[in-house]
């Protein structure tokens, strides 16, 4: 159970980027096509699974990866967008710069330009792929932002049939091609994963008792929240726990697909998220369920 004061909260900010004729995005990082030609150059074809092993930091699921010969924990974020290193260690394993920079907004509204690079080797899970795209990570600031810098996001996991198996501290990458075999844990009735603005976000629409919300489904989000302007259009029910909390909703009921995935609680925050959905379903939601994400065939089961 999530309990937090507002300044406390804001470690659910994490950076997203804005294309030039898109609307600011926030909570998830959203690349150019750039990005996917160039990650999927280097993504190895046919192999798998890839194990990633998880240890959780304050509520962020972190893997350890290598990057040139240096060894750094990485968020594993199915929000997130290309891989994500700090500037010491793009610095360190001789990163190539592509002289282009993303803007990125973090769900507060504060912009940031993140350089863009290519990195020569970078081991995931044992795989070692070459050449990958990246961009750099935000700058430090004190009490604020994810526990480590680094990530890993969709750019990646979109390659492949990914499990999230919180229970077994674990996420595992599939062949795409992977058909649900029963030894993964996956429930048994696909969700459709809607259709975005960008590619491979995790979005699907959820009945509450409060009416239809459409949520991403995003690792590197600490906790499940929506925004204040959500909770004001829907009218929900919040409670606060105490001076200077945040605004709390308890869904006494979540569904998709003729699946009821029982009481979820969201943290009520000053967000604004593009108009491809309302809200996320973070850690909290992922802690009690196995996920199984199957990008190739735009579904999501949820066990």
């Amino acid at each position: 159970m999530l309990r937090l004061t507002l300044a406390q909260a804001s470690q659910f900010s994490r950076p997203s980027n804005k294309r030039r004729g898109c609307a600011a995005s926030v909570g998830l990082t959203f690349l150019s096509g750039l990005y996917l030609q160039a990650l999927a150059a280097a993504t190895p074809q046919g192999i798998g699974p890839i194990h990633l092993a998880l240890t959780f930091i304050r509520s962020n699921p972190v893997t350890t990866i290598t990057v040139g010969g240096r060894t750094v924990q990485a968020i594993v974020d199915t929000g997130g967008g290309p891989l994500t290193l700090s500037k010491e260690i793009l610095d360190s394993v001789g990163a190539i710069s592509l002289g282009e920079a993303n803007v990125s907004t973090d769900p507060f509204g504060r912009e940031a330009k993140l350089p863009r690079f290519r990195v020569p080797i970078v081991t995931i899970g044992g795989q070692t792929f070459r050449n990958m795209a990246a961009q750099q990570a935000r700058a430090p600031v004190a009490g604020d932002g994810p526990p480590v810098p680094n990530g890993i996001g969709r750019e990646l996991l979109s390659q492949y049939f990914v499990v999230v198996d919180y229970a077994r501290a674990s996420i595992t990458l599939w062949p795409p091609n992977t058909k649900n075999p029963a030894s993964m844990n996956c429930g048994r009735a696909p969700i459709p994963m809607e259709h975005t603005e960008e590619d491979g976000l995790v979005v699907s629409d959820f009945d509450t008792q409060s009416g239809r919300i459409r949520l991403a489904l995003d690792t590197g989000a600490t906790g499940s929240m929506l925004p204040e302007a959500i909770a004001e259009k829907l009218q929900l029910a919040t409670t606060v726990r105490g001076l200077q909390s945040p605004k709390f909703y308890q869904s006494t009921m979540l569904s998709a697909s003729g699946q009821d995935f029982g009481p979820v609680e969201f943290v009520i925050l000053p967000l604004k998220l593009p108009g491809d959905f309302d809200g996320m379903l973070g850690q909290n939601f992922f802690e009690h369920r196995v996920v199984c994400i199957d990008y190739k065939r735009r579904a999501i089961r949820i066990h």
